[in-house]
C-alpha cells in the first residue's frame, strides 16, 4: 500500500469513523460510532477508550456518525468540535460547555494543536432523541491542517458540489476522506468528479459496504478516475487498517 510520509497515521474504524494520529501525537475522531457499528473492529472500541481521545470532530448529527458521543465523552477528555447546532445540543445532554467548540461553515479554530476549517456539505442532520425527530444544525466537512502543514479534507456526507473546487484552491489539501456507498451520498462516479475539482495526491474512500444499500467499490472509483484523467492515489483501506 502506498504511504503518505507526512508523519501522521489515518486509520478507517468503518463507515465514516476515523481515527487520526497527528504530527504531534494527538490523538483525533472524526466522528463517533464504534459500538454497533458492524465494521468497526472489536479491538479499535476498546483502544479508543484505554488511549483516550484529544479532541472528536462531528461532520453532522445522523446516528451513524453520533451514536457513541455522548459515551466516549464520558470515556474520555476530548473536546469536541462541530457545528454551534450541535455542540449546543450537547450542552443539554450534560456536556461541560469548556469542552465544546461550536463552530460555523467557512469559520476555523484551533483545536488540540490542528487548525480546522468547517466546510460546506450537502446531505442532512438529524438525530432520533428519545423519539423526537431534532435537528443538529446541518451538514458540515473539515480542513484540518496538522502541525507540520499536512492538510487533509474529510468531505462529509456529501453529494459532489462545486465548492469542492474552492477547498482544492483555497487549502490545496494533500488526501481527501470522501463516500462512494451512493443511495444517501456520492456514489464512485460523483466521487470520482470529486476528487478531479479538488486535485489532491491521495484519497481513502469511506461510507461503503457498511450495509449492502452502500454498494460503490473502490475499484469503481478508480475507473472512474480514470475516465475523468485524475492522477490520485486511492489508498483502499480495510476497517482497522492504517495508513502513514
Amino acid at each position: 500500500m502506498a504511504t503518505i510520509s507526512r508523519d501522521t497515521t489515518i486509520s478507517w474504524l468503518g463507515h465514516g469513523t476515523f481515527h487520526i494520529v497527528t504530527p504531534g501525537g494527538k490523538k483525533l475522531l472524526i466522528d463517533a460510532w464504534v459500538d454497533g457499528n458492524p465494521s468497526c473492529p472489536d479491538e479499535w472500541k476498546q483502544r479508543i477508550r484505554h488511549e483516550g481521545l484529544d479532541a472528536i470532530f462531528i461532520t453532522h448529527g445522523h446516528f451513524d456518525h453520533i451514536m457513541n458521543l455522548l459515551a466516549l465523552a464520558e470515556a474520555t477528555s476530548a473536546t469536541i468540535a462541530g457545528q454551534y447546532d450541535l455542540t449546543s445540543w450537547l450542552a443539554t445532554k450534560g456536556v461541560s460547555d469548556d469542552r465544546l467548540v461550536g463552530f460555523n461553515k467557512g469559520g476555523s479554530v484551533e483545536v488540540a494543536g490542528i487548525r480546522a476549517t468547517m466546510t460546506n456539505a450537502v446531505h442532512s442532520s438529524t438525530f432520533n432523541d428519545g423519539g423526537v425527530i431534532v435537528s443538529l444544525g446541518t451538514e458540515a466537512g473539515y480542513v484540518l491542517r496538522m502541525e507540520n502543514g499536512f492538510t487533509l479534507y474529510h468531505t462529509g456526507d456529501t453529494a459532489v458540489t462545486m465548492d469542492m473546487q474552492i477547498v482544492g484552491d483555497l487549502y490545496r489539501p494533500e488526501l481527501v476522506i470522501l463516500p462512494i456507498g451512493d443511495h444517501f451520498t456520492m456514489d464512485p462516479l460523483q466521487a470520482a468528479y470529486a476528487l478531479k475539482l479538488i486535485r489532491p495526491a491521495f484519497a481513502i474512500p469511506e461510507h461503503y459496504g457498511t450495509f449492502p444499500i452502500l454498494r460503490g467499490t473502490p475499484d469503481q472509483l478508480r475507473a472512474h478516475c480514470q475516465e475523468f484523467g485524475v492522477a490520485v492515489t486511492v489508498l483502499d483501506l480495510k476497517p482497522g487498517e492504517s495508513v502513514s
